[in-house]
């Protein structure tokens, strides 16, 4: 999707605990910054690091406030984070600035699905504090923000399939799980992950995969 080459800098808005930042170091030979907005993940994310040789740097930063140079970047990449920022048309125009003539972004978000939500969901979005837009709506955003080949996909199916697994997963290693934090976090990741299947399963939340291209 992004055709990374050596040499090329990537911008990991979200980072959490630097996964994809190491993935895509090590294997495509790319410089990746990452921010986030936690402490912890950014603590957690820079042990990791020591010892590595490949280029990575992380930084506690607000991708709202945060500024860089004009033609920065080749590649801005964050997964599952806008929904938390409100004013999505002012910082997809900042991703617009940060990247280089030819750079992409790669966006994975939750949406909603087109028209009004019920009276339970809406509850949730605001409980949560999210900012959450249909699939051709957030498309429509980026081309807003200049972009262009944008690529607007529903992968709701895919996110149904992914999130199964997991939670398969964790449920299969639950004694184990609870050893090594609690049982009120076990039960607090598998309640939100079956509600969240629910959700998607319903059609309510929708998750949405976008690619788009600066001239």
């Amino acid at each position: 999707m992004l055709d990374l080459q050596p040499g090329q800098k990537v911008l990991d808005v979200g980072c959490g605990i630097g996964g994809g930042n190491f993935y895509m170091a090590e294997k495509y030979d790319v410089h990746v910054v990452g921010i986030d907005l936690s402490i912890n993940m950014i603590s957690f994310a820079l042990e990791r690091a020591i010892g590595l040789k490949c280029a990575v740097e992380f930084e506690v930063a607000d991708c709202t406030k945060k500024t860089y140079p004009d033609c920065t970047f080749d590649v801005i990449y964050s997964r599952d984070t806008i929904l938390h920022i409100q004013d999505k048309p002012a910082l997809f125009r900042s991703f617009y600035k940060w990247l280089r003539p030819g750079g992409k972004v790669l966006i994975s978000d939750y949406c909603k699905r087109a028209g009004p939500a019920s009276k339970e969901f809406e509850g949730y979005i605001k409980q949560r504090g999210y900012d959450l837009h249909d699939v051709e709506a957030y498309g429509q955003m980026l081309r807003d923000a200049g972009f262009h080949e944008v690529v607007a996909e529903d992968r709701t199916e895919q996110f149904i399939e992914v999130l199964q697994k997991e939670l398969d997963t964790v449920e299969k290693e639950r004694e184990s799980f609870i050893h090594e934090f609690s049982e009120q976090d076990y039960n607090e990741i598998v309640g939100g992950w079956k509600a969240k299947l629910i959700r998607s399963s319903s059609g309510e939340q929708r998750w949405g995969l976008f690619i788009a291209k600066k001239k």
